[in-house]
């Protein structure tokens, strides 16, 4: 059992330098982008504000690495291919966002993560994807003027 939770911190304050490197990431590289302000956000506001998030978040789990978890450490066949799948619809995402437009590949991913990751039924992941792009797309596009990619379908 003490091994167990021993593998199961060192696994979490991994994920947690993982999640730390990911933030100085989009933090190095919004680093030129024009910050603005709250209540007139430049183009690396929400980069940094993410980054920033994502580095508290990862300090957490290194600190706390396992504390307060069950569990005994073993990822099974199901948890690893769900993760494997998750990597691989944001590598197509990076990689198809340019060609297809946001919309259509943000849609894709999010009715993806729906059915995957949160196992919802076909018609909740479908209807849950067009509401949260629907709702990006107004905020980002409409409301912040934020130029985002059109893609072959001009949208």
């Amino acid at each position: 059992q003490h091994s167990r939770q021993v593998r199961k911190d060192s696994l979490e304050r991994i994920n947690g330098l993982v999640v730390l490197c990911i933030g100085i990431l989009i933090l190095w590289q919004g680093k030129g982008l024009s910050f603005g302000s709250p209540h007139a956000p430049g183009a690396g506001f929400f980069p940094a504000l993410i980054g920033v998030i994502l580095i508290v978040l990862a300090l957490v789990l290194i600190v706390r690495g396992g504390k307060g978890t069950e569990g005994g450490g073993r990822l099974s066949a199901s948890s690893i291919a769900r993760v494997l799948g998750v990597f691989a619809a944001l590598l197509a995402y990076f990689l198809l966002l340019e060609y297809l437009g946001f919309v259509v590949v943000s849609f894709l991913l999010m009715a993806f993560f729906f059915l995957w990751v949160a196992r919802q039924r076909w018609y909740v992941a479908l209807s849950s994807a067009v509401l949260c792009i629907g709702l990006a797309y107004v905020l980002f596009d409409v409301l912040l003027k934020s130029s985002l990619p059109k893609g072959v379908f001009g949208f």
